[in-house]
Protein backbone atom coordinates (compact mmCIF):
# COMPACT_ATOMS: atom_id res chain seq x y z
CA UNK A 1 0.00 0.00 0.00
CA UNK A 2 2.77 2.67 1.16
CA UNK A 3 4.86 1.92 -2.36
CA UNK A 4 1.28 2.37 -4.58
CA UNK A 5 0.51 5.86 -2.38
CA UNK A 6 4.39 6.49 -3.06
CA UNK A 7 4.18 5.94 -6.87
CA UNK A 8 1.19 8.21 -7.37
CA UNK A 9 2.69 10.96 -5.91
CA UNK A 10 5.28 10.40 -8.19
CA UNK A 11 2.56 10.30 -10.94
CA UNK A 12 1.02 12.73 -10.02
CA UNK A 13 4.49 15.23 -9.58
CA UNK A 14 5.48 14.17 -13.08
CA UNK A 15 2.46 14.92 -14.52
CA UNK A 16 2.67 18.50 -12.84
CA UNK A 17 6.19 18.81 -14.05
CA UNK A 18 5.43 17.67 -17.84
CA UNK A 19 2.37 20.03 -17.66
CA UNK A 20 4.41 23.21 -16.82
CA UNK A 21 7.79 22.28 -18.82
CA UNK A 22 5.37 20.68 -22.37
CA UNK A 23 4.75 24.75 -23.16
CA UNK A 24 8.09 25.44 -23.33
CA UNK A 25 9.32 22.73 -25.37
CA UNK A 26 6.57 22.11 -27.80
CA UNK A 27 8.71 23.47 -30.87
CA UNK A 28 11.71 21.99 -29.62
CA UNK A 29 13.38 19.82 -32.84
CA UNK A 30 16.67 18.61 -31.52
CA UNK A 31 17.93 18.71 -27.82
CA UNK A 32 14.59 17.90 -25.73
CA UNK A 33 16.13 15.77 -23.29
CA UNK A 34 19.03 18.55 -22.42
CA UNK A 35 16.85 21.63 -22.89
CA UNK A 36 14.46 19.36 -19.61
CA UNK A 37 16.79 19.35 -17.88
CA UNK A 38 18.18 22.70 -18.30
CA UNK A 39 14.62 24.07 -17.63
CA UNK A 40 13.85 21.94 -14.50
CA UNK A 41 17.88 23.16 -12.95
CA UNK A 42 17.05 26.58 -14.19
CA UNK A 43 18.92 28.52 -11.83
CA UNK A 44 21.57 30.86 -12.74
CA UNK A 45 23.36 28.24 -9.40
CA UNK A 46 22.19 25.28 -11.06
CA UNK A 47 23.30 25.74 -14.51
CA UNK A 48 26.50 24.40 -14.05
CA UNK A 49 24.99 21.06 -12.19
CA UNK A 50 22.94 20.76 -15.61
CA UNK A 51 26.17 21.09 -17.86
CA UNK A 52 28.09 18.63 -15.86
CA UNK A 53 24.77 16.09 -15.54
CA UNK A 54 24.50 16.35 -19.46
CA UNK A 55 28.27 15.84 -19.87
CA UNK A 56 28.41 12.67 -17.57
CA UNK A 57 25.86 11.05 -19.66
CA UNK A 58 26.40 12.29 -22.90
CA UNK A 59 22.66 14.24 -23.68
CA UNK A 60 23.76 16.43 -26.12
CA UNK A 61 21.82 20.11 -26.88
CA UNK A 62 21.58 18.70 -30.84
CA UNK A 63 19.92 15.20 -29.96
CA UNK A 64 17.18 13.94 -31.94
CA UNK A 65 13.99 12.72 -30.32
CA UNK A 66 15.03 9.29 -31.62
CA UNK A 67 18.09 9.53 -30.50
CA UNK A 68 16.70 10.86 -26.47
CA UNK A 69 14.23 7.86 -26.61
CA UNK A 70 17.10 5.46 -27.59
CA UNK A 71 19.01 6.92 -24.53
CA UNK A 72 15.59 6.57 -22.64
CA UNK A 73 16.08 2.36 -23.17
CA UNK A 74 19.56 2.42 -22.34
CA UNK A 75 18.92 4.55 -19.38
CA UNK A 76 15.67 1.91 -18.12
CA UNK A 77 15.66 -1.57 -19.33
CA UNK A 78 11.85 -2.13 -19.95
CA UNK A 79 10.54 1.43 -19.80
CA UNK A 80 7.20 1.09 -20.43
CA UNK A 81 6.49 -1.20 -17.33
CA UNK A 82 8.88 0.67 -15.07
CA UNK A 83 6.91 3.80 -16.00
CA UNK A 84 3.65 1.85 -16.86
CA UNK A 85 1.17 4.30 -14.42
CA UNK A 86 2.45 7.30 -15.37
CA UNK A 87 2.59 6.19 -18.96
CA UNK A 88 -0.91 5.46 -18.76
CA UNK A 89 -2.69 7.95 -16.88
CA UNK A 90 -1.00 10.70 -18.79
CA UNK A 91 -1.18 9.39 -22.26
CA UNK A 92 -4.15 7.18 -22.45
CA UNK A 93 -5.69 10.16 -24.30
CA UNK A 94 -2.71 11.45 -26.42
CA UNK A 95 -2.72 10.86 -30.38
CA UNK A 96 0.22 13.23 -31.39
CA UNK A 97 3.21 10.19 -31.23
CA UNK A 98 5.51 13.48 -30.96
CA UNK A 99 4.08 14.18 -27.97
CA UNK A 100 4.31 10.81 -26.36
CA UNK A 101 8.40 10.74 -27.31
CA UNK A 102 8.03 14.34 -25.55
CA UNK A 103 6.40 13.04 -22.45
CA UNK A 104 8.54 9.84 -21.93
CA UNK A 105 11.91 12.73 -22.42
CA UNK A 106 10.21 15.14 -19.23
CA UNK A 107 10.35 11.71 -17.18
CA UNK A 108 13.55 10.57 -17.88
CA UNK A 109 14.63 14.18 -16.66
CA UNK A 110 12.67 14.29 -13.79
CA UNK A 111 14.33 10.95 -12.73
CA UNK A 112 17.88 12.40 -13.51
CA UNK A 113 17.76 15.55 -11.70
CA UNK A 114 15.53 14.25 -8.91
CA UNK A 115 12.01 14.22 -7.09
CA UNK A 116 13.42 16.99 -4.82
CA UNK A 117 14.49 19.44 -7.77
CA UNK A 118 11.04 18.91 -9.37
CA UNK A 119 9.16 19.68 -6.18
CA UNK A 120 10.98 22.75 -6.59
CA UNK A 121 10.55 23.89 -9.74
CA UNK A 122 6.90 23.35 -9.78
CA UNK A 123 6.53 25.34 -6.41
CA UNK A 124 8.79 27.89 -8.27
CA UNK A 125 6.78 31.04 -9.10
CA UNK A 126 7.09 31.21 -12.94
CA UNK A 127 8.32 34.63 -14.62
CA UNK A 128 6.75 36.33 -17.79
CA UNK A 129 9.77 36.42 -21.02
CA UNK A 130 10.84 39.31 -21.53
CA UNK A 131 12.91 41.08 -24.36
CA UNK A 132 13.12 38.57 -27.59
CA UNK A 133 11.63 35.79 -25.99
CA UNK A 134 8.29 36.95 -25.74
CA UNK A 135 5.93 38.16 -28.90
CA UNK A 136 5.11 41.68 -28.59
CA UNK A 137 1.70 43.20 -28.84
CA UNK A 138 -0.23 46.32 -29.41
CA UNK A 139 -1.88 47.48 -26.25
CA UNK A 140 -5.13 47.33 -28.42
CA UNK A 141 -4.49 43.69 -28.85
CA UNK A 142 -3.48 42.43 -25.47
CA UNK A 143 -5.32 39.52 -24.14
CA UNK A 144 -7.25 40.36 -21.32
CA UNK A 145 -7.04 38.35 -17.83
CA UNK A 146 -9.82 35.67 -17.51
CA UNK A 147 -12.96 36.42 -15.90
CA UNK A 148 -12.69 35.11 -12.05
CA UNK A 149 -14.43 31.98 -11.47
CA UNK A 150 -15.39 30.53 -8.39
CA UNK A 151 -13.67 26.30 -7.95
CA UNK A 152 -15.44 24.19 -6.19
CA UNK A 153 -13.10 21.85 -3.82
CA UNK A 154 -14.56 18.81 -2.83
CA UNK A 155 -12.79 16.72 -0.67
CA UNK A 156 -13.53 13.23 1.44
CA UNK A 157 -11.92 13.90 5.25
CA UNK A 158 -12.14 11.67 8.11
CA UNK A 159 -15.09 13.10 10.51
CA UNK A 160 -12.48 13.43 13.07
CA UNK A 161 -11.09 16.16 11.02
CA UNK A 162 -14.12 18.20 10.84
CA UNK A 163 -14.91 17.73 14.29
CA UNK A 164 -11.33 18.60 15.25
CA UNK A 165 -11.47 22.14 13.11
CA UNK A 166 -15.40 22.83 14.80
CA UNK A 167 -13.74 22.43 18.23
CA UNK A 168 -11.07 24.74 17.08
CA UNK A 169 -13.51 27.62 16.75
CA UNK A 170 -16.05 28.29 19.54
CA UNK A 171 -19.04 28.93 17.62
CA UNK A 172 -18.49 26.44 14.67
CA UNK A 173 -17.55 27.75 11.34
CA UNK A 174 -19.08 30.75 11.70
CA UNK A 175 -21.14 31.71 8.28
CA UNK A 176 -19.28 28.40 6.89
CA UNK A 177 -16.69 30.41 6.47
CA UNK A 178 -12.87 29.38 6.23
CA UNK A 179 -9.81 30.53 7.40
CA UNK A 180 -6.55 29.61 4.40
CA UNK A 181 -5.14 27.59 7.76
CA UNK A 182 -7.75 25.29 8.20
CA UNK A 183 -8.52 25.00 4.23
CA UNK A 184 -5.29 23.70 4.07
CA UNK A 185 -5.56 20.82 6.94
CA UNK A 186 -8.69 19.64 5.15
CA UNK A 187 -6.70 19.27 1.70
CA UNK A 188 -3.73 17.61 3.72
CA UNK A 189 -6.36 15.44 5.56
CA UNK A 190 -8.60 14.44 2.62
CA UNK A 191 -8.58 11.19 1.20
CA UNK A 192 -9.94 12.14 -2.17
CA UNK A 193 -10.52 15.15 -3.74
CA UNK A 194 -11.55 17.04 -7.17
CA UNK A 195 -11.56 20.83 -8.05
CA UNK A 196 -13.52 22.13 -10.87
CA UNK A 197 -16.29 24.69 -11.65
CA UNK A 198 -19.48 24.77 -9.19
CA UNK A 199 -21.61 23.47 -12.58
CA UNK A 200 -19.05 20.09 -12.84
CA UNK A 201 -18.86 19.47 -8.99
CA UNK A 202 -22.48 19.15 -8.73
CA UNK A 203 -23.21 17.32 -11.47
CA UNK A 204 -20.17 14.75 -9.89
CA UNK A 205 -21.99 15.19 -6.62
CA UNK A 206 -25.29 13.27 -7.94
CA UNK A 207 -23.18 10.02 -8.00
CA UNK A 208 -22.19 9.91 -4.23
CA UNK A 209 -24.52 8.73 -1.16
CA UNK A 210 -24.71 11.61 0.73
CA UNK A 211 -26.24 11.18 4.56
CA UNK A 212 -27.09 14.74 5.15
CA UNK A 213 -29.48 14.05 8.10
CA UNK A 214 -26.87 12.02 9.93
CA UNK A 215 -24.77 13.47 12.56
CA UNK A 216 -21.38 13.25 11.91
CA UNK A 217 -19.76 10.98 14.61
CA UNK A 218 -17.04 12.77 16.87
CA UNK A 219 -15.00 10.10 17.50
CA UNK A 220 -14.67 8.16 14.16
CA UNK A 221 -12.80 8.05 10.99
CA UNK A 222 -16.12 8.13 8.93
CA UNK A 223 -15.57 9.21 5.59
CA UNK A 224 -17.09 12.91 5.36
CA UNK A 225 -18.05 14.86 1.90
CA UNK A 226 -17.34 18.61 2.08
CA UNK A 227 -17.22 20.72 -0.32
CA UNK A 228 -16.00 24.51 -0.07
CA UNK A 229 -16.86 26.98 -2.83
CA UNK A 230 -13.48 29.38 -3.44
CA UNK A 231 -13.69 32.88 -5.04
CA UNK A 232 -11.68 33.72 -7.45
CA UNK A 233 -10.34 30.07 -7.89
CA UNK A 234 -9.69 29.77 -11.03
CA UNK A 235 -6.11 28.43 -10.44
CA UNK A 236 -6.87 25.54 -8.45
CA UNK A 237 -9.42 23.94 -10.88
CA UNK A 238 -8.39 20.83 -12.41
CA UNK A 239 -5.42 20.88 -10.54
CA UNK A 240 -4.37 17.19 -9.40
CA UNK A 241 -2.07 16.99 -6.58
CA UNK A 242 -2.34 18.43 -3.03
CA UNK A 243 0.77 21.09 -3.05
CA UNK A 244 -0.59 22.36 -6.13
CA UNK A 245 -4.05 23.27 -5.14
CA UNK A 246 -2.22 24.72 -1.70
CA UNK A 247 -0.28 26.74 -4.15
CA UNK A 248 -2.68 28.23 -5.73
CA UNK A 249 -4.97 28.99 -3.24
CA UNK A 250 -5.89 32.64 -4.02
CA UNK A 251 -5.05 34.96 -0.93
CA UNK A 252 -8.16 37.02 -1.28
CA UNK A 253 -11.76 36.40 -1.56
CA UNK A 254 -14.18 33.81 0.39
CA UNK A 255 -13.62 30.11 1.43
CA UNK A 256 -17.42 28.66 2.05
CA UNK A 257 -18.74 25.72 2.89
CA UNK A 258 -21.52 24.78 1.35
CA UNK A 259 -21.65 21.38 2.93
CA UNK A 260 -20.67 18.63 5.01
CA UNK A 261 -22.17 15.37 5.31
CA UNK A 262 -21.39 11.71 6.09
CA UNK A 263 -20.74 9.41 3.14
CA UNK A 264 -22.68 5.93 3.10
CA UNK A 265 -19.75 4.43 1.10
CA UNK A 266 -17.20 5.27 -1.29
CA UNK A 267 -19.38 4.82 -4.30
CA UNK A 268 -19.34 7.25 -7.17
CA UNK A 269 -15.58 8.31 -6.39
CA UNK A 270 -14.15 7.16 -9.51
CA UNK A 271 -13.32 10.48 -11.08
CA UNK A 272 -11.70 12.05 -8.04
CA UNK A 273 -8.18 12.27 -7.72
CA UNK A 274 -7.21 9.49 -4.81
CA UNK A 275 -4.47 10.66 -2.21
Amino acid sequence: MKIQVANEHLERLYKDVFDQVYPLIVNQKNGVLYKVIHILLESEQSKSKADELCTRFGIKDDASLEDDRDYIDFLIPQPKLFLHPFNDNLLQNVINPDMVKIAWIVIIACILVGVAVCIQYIRKPKQEPTGNARNQKPDSLQVLPPEPITAALCLVVPASVIIDLKDKHPNGFTDNRLETSDLKTLIDNASYFLCTDVNKANSKEQFLEIMPNEDIPTNSNREVYIIIHINQGQEMIDKESPYILKRNLPNYGQRIIQQYACLRNLSGLENFNRI
